[in-house]
């Protein structure tokens, strides 16, 4: 198929953005291939995103992401970005990931559980007599918490790089980078690695039992991180574990908000249902709009030839809801086999490192909710944000009567 005679993805169209996936469907089962508004090629089928993240022809999109946007060599973004591990690929990926794994113990991910389950509740608790509050707003302090503890940092520590990464960098990562956007984000990357490299000289000086001090101490066959990949990978763990989990936790309220059918299925088996229910969350509302690849070898992939160093998309909410994959698709169902993965986190080399985390956060969440809530519902219909690498909605007003 030609890319004359691809059809166009409505990427510039706020509507599409209110709800994408009856098109997304549309185009997956009618022509199997989109392109992008600025001519890239896009992937909508499960079949076909998975040959691509598993066949050695394509790879993560690295540099070229954020050259597209303007950044170069020697931005502190762009330097960033050259150390990130979704950056990379081939032995440098796997070297970076096989010692951050050696740091990222299953104990460190288990420990957040209580940790979730307190805050949820104290949400629901706190806001109990106006029986009232939003999501969006208020969500965003419960993966912080989180992930303070999940890194072993100080809560001042934890708050200055939080503070830094707000905002600057989901801007300088979307589609529409503007000179204002790039001073910005260099800016604020420069300060965050600053400060980031501060605290590794420090746990290098005075190790302590914490993240940090594990990655420092990590080491394969005599090899290292350095300090600068040190640096940026404590950074994606951080920001990733921010982010994208309360984008999920807000989907996690909403969902059920709408559908008390399901939540009071949870309500029944908390414990049993709540693995397959966030499975249901990730599967129908995922965090991140698409994933950036690119060809590393002329290829034959979807029904299109892709030349050596060409980008493409693949469409998550396309894979995630097609029918040779998963049943009804359209339907949001709490009891689907958990087993039956979605494409929220990848596939592949590039499977999420952060999974298991936000699995165990989302899966506390879901409980709590069920748990502790009656009569949860909507007070407004919330709107999805336009032109957004992660997805979120902007606002999620909720109203419930709080069972101690």
């Amino acid at each position: 198929m030609s890319l004359t005679t691809t059809p166009v993805i409505p990427l510039d169209d706020d509507v599409y953005w209110a709800d994408p996936y009856p098109i997304i469907a549309e185009l997956r089962d009618r022509h199997r291939t989109a392109v992008t508004p600025e001519g890239m090629k896009a992937i909508l089928r499960w079949s076909d995103a998975e040959e691509i993240k598993k066949r050695p022809e394509f790879e993560n999109e690295g540099l070229e992401y954020i050259e597209k946007r303007g950044f170069k060599p020697g931005d502190p973004l762009y330097e960033w970005r050259r150390h990130s591990i979704g950056a990379l690929n081939g032995a440098d990926h796997r070297r970076i990931r096989s010692l951050a794994s050696r740091a990222l113990t299953p104990r460190s991910v288990e420990k957040v559980r209580p940790v979730t389950q307190k805050h949820v509740r104290s949400l629901l608790e706190r806001h109990a007599e106006a029986g009232e509050f939003d999501v969006r707003k208020e969500i965003t302090a419960i993966p912080f918490m989180s992930v303070v503890l999940f890194l072993d940092i100080e809560m001042d520590e934890a708050a200055t790089i939080g503070q830094q990464m707000a905002g600057a960098g989901a801007e300088a990562f979307g589609p529409n980078v503007t000179q204002e956007i790039r001073d910005r984000a260099n800016a604020t990357f420069a300060a965050l690695m600053e400060f980031v490299g501060g605290l590794v000289e420090s746990r290098r000086s005075k190790p302590r039992d914490d993240l940090l001090t594990r990655l420092i101490a990590a080491e394969e066959d005599g090899d290292r991180l350095s300090h600068d990949e040190l640096i940026v990978l404590f950074t994606n763990i951080f920001g990733g574990a921010i982010e994208t989990t309360s984008s999920m936790m807000t989907s996690t309220f909403l969902e059920f908000a709408r559908r008390p059918d399901q939540l009071e299925l949870l309500r029944r088996d908390p414990e049993g249902l709540k693995r397959s229910a966030v499975e249901e969350i990730l599967r129908f509302r995922p965090a991140f709009y698409a994933s950036g690849n690119k060809a590393n070898a002329d290829a034959e992939a979807a029904g299109l030839h892709f030349e050596a160093g060409e980008p493409l998309s693949i469409i998550i909410g396309g894979p995630n809801r097609d029918p040779t994959r998963f049943s009804d698709p359209d339907r949001f169902d709490i009891t689907r086999d958990p087993t039956i993965w979605s494409f929220t986190f990848s596939m592949g080399p590039h499977f999420c490192l952060g999974q298991a985390l936000a699995r165990a956060e989302l899966q506390e969440t879901a409980a709590v909710i069920a748990r502790h809530t009656r009569d949860l519902e909507l007070t407004a219909e919330p709107q999805w944000l336009p032109r957004v690498m992660v997805n979120h909605v902007d606002r999620c007003p909720i109203r419930y009567r709080f069972e101690p």
